[in-house]
C-alpha cells in the first residue's frame, strides 16, 4: 500500500501522537504511585511559578504537565493541518473534532484534579478521558494509514448496510471494549486507594474469596472480577481470530501478542499484591494494560479493514 504524500506525513504525525500519549499514561500513574498528584498545590502554575523550585515530587509533577502541554501542541498542529486539508478533512474531520472536545476536557479535568485534591471520582475521569484521547488518536492513525489510498472504501465502511462484520470482528470489538471498561475499574481502584484492600491471591483476606462488595472491598473484588472477564474476552478473540486463516499474518500476530500481553498483565497484577504494589508495579500495570488496548484494538480495526477490501 502507497500512501499520498500527504496521507503519508500526517499519518506518520498521527503515529508519533500515538506514541507520546502511550507514553504520557504510564507517566501520570508514576506521578500518583509516588503521591506527587498534588506536589504542585495550584494550578496550572506551580507554587505560582512557571517553572518551580524542583525536588523529585514536584519534578514529577511538572514534569507531567509539561509533557501533556507538549502533546496538546502536537495534537492542535494535526487538527490545524487536516481541517486545511479538503481530502484529511473528510477522511478524519470527525474524529479530529472528536479529539479536540475530549483534549479540552481532560485539561479541564487536569485543573481540577489539583484543585479538588486528588478527589477519586475526578482522577478516575482523568484516567479515561485520558485513555479515551489514546484511542481516538489511535483510530486517526489507523484510518490514515489503512483507508488513506481508497476513499471509496472508506466511504463503504461509512455505509455498515453494504457490508456485514463478521463474527472475528466483533469479538475483537467486545475485547476492546472489556480492556477498556477493566482500565477504568483499575483507575478507581488506585483513586480510592483500594488497591491493596485484598491483601492476598487468589483469595481476598483472612482465606476468605468473597467478603462483600462494600467499601474499597467491593472495588478490588469488582477489580478482580473485571480481570477473568477481560482474560476470557481477549482469548474469544484470539481463538476467533486464529482460526480464521484468511486474515493477514500481521493481524494473527497481534491476536497472539495481546494473549501473551494480557497474561503478563495478570502477572504484574498478582505481583503487586503479594509485593505490596512497588512504584514499578504500578506504573507497569497501566501501561501493560494500556499496550493491550492498543493491540487489541488495532487488530479490530484491521480485522475490518481487511473484510472490507476482500468483500469489495
Amino acid at each position: 500500500m502507497v500512501l499520498p504524500r500527504a496521507m503519508s506525513r500526517i499519518a506518520n504525525w498521527l503515529a508519533a501522537l500515538s506514541i507520546l500519549i502511550f507514553i504520557l499514561l504510564p507517566v501520570g500513574g508514576w506521578v500518583r504511585n509516588i503521591g506527587a498528584g498534588l506536589a504542585c498545590p495550584d494550578w496550572p502554575l506551580c507554587f505560582g511559578k512557571l517553572i518551580p523550585h524542583f525536588d523529585i515530587q514536584i519534578f514529577a509533577e511538572f514534569f507531567h504537565r509539561f509533557f501533556a502541554a507538549a502533546i496538546s501542541i502536537v495534537f492542535l498542529v494535526a487538527a490545524v493541518w487536516i481541517t486545511r486539508d479538503r481530502g484529511l478533512r473528510t477522511l478524519l474531520g470527525r474524529l479530529i473534532v472528536l479529539g479536540a472536545i475530549i483534549l479540552a476536557a481532560q485539561i479541564i479535568l487536569g485543573g481540577l484534579t489539583v484543585l479538588h485534591l486528588l478527589q477519586s471520582e475526578i482522577v478516575t475521569l482523568h484516567l479515561t478521558f485520558g485513555t479515551l484521547f489514546f484511542v481516538v488518536s489511535l483510530i486517526l492513525t489507523l484510518r490514515a494509514y489503512r483507508f488513506g489510498d481508497s476513499p471509496q472504501l472508506f466511504a463503504i465502511a461509512r455505509d455498515r448496510k453494504r457490508s456485514e462484520p463478521s463474527m472475528t470482528w466483533r469479538s475483537a470489538v467486545a475485547a476492546t471494549v472489556m480492556v477498556f471498561i477493566q482500565i477504568v475499574l483499575g483507575g478507581v481502584v488506585s483513586s480510592n486507594g483500594a488497591g491493596l484492600a485484598c491483601p492476598e491471591f487468589p483469595t481476598c483476606i483472612n482465606g476468605e474469596w468473597w467478603p462483600g462488595f462494600e467499601g474499597a472491598l467491593g472495588i478490588q473484588i469488582t477489580h478482580r472480577i473485571g480481570a477473568v472477564l477481560t482474560l476470557l474476552s481477549v482469548v474469544w478473540f484470539v481463538v476467533g481470530t486464529l482460526k480464521d486463516r484468511a486474515l493477514p499474518k500481521h493481524i494473527h500476530f497481534k491476536a497472539k501478542a495481546s494473549l501473551v500481553v494480557v497474561i503478563i498483565q495478570w502477572a504484574i497484577g498478582i505481583a503487586n499484591v503479594l509485593l505490596g504494589i512497588p512504584v514499578i508495579g504500578g506504573v507497569a500495570h497501566l501501561a501493560v494494560a494500556e499496550l493491550l488496548l492498543a493491540l487489541v484494538l488495532m487488530a479490530t480495526y484491521e480485522i475490518r479493514h481487511f473484510e472490507l477490501r476482500k468483500a469489495h
